[in-house]
């Protein structure tokens, strides 16, 4: 059975968002879920943190961290 990986989306140091998935997403799919959190009026999440300990900075200049 597999487990659920819950991301955080983060606009600045607050959390806003949060999606569950199968396995870690994608920076794409990530950056797709947070523009549904800013439609919904939640702001543009500009950090996902995942509960594998994953970090995804999704605008600017940001690189990936893991």
């Amino acid at each position: 059975m597999s487990k659920r990986v819950t991301h955080y989306f983060y606009v600045g140091e607050q959390r806003v968002w949060f999606s569950e998935w199968y396995e870690p997403l994608s920076k794409e799919d990530l950056q797709k879920r947070a523009l549904i959190a800013a439609e919904r009026g939640y702001g543009t999440p500009d950090t996902v943190i995942d509960s594998t300990g994953r970090m995804v900075k999704l605008g600017g200049e940001g690189a990936d961290t893991e």
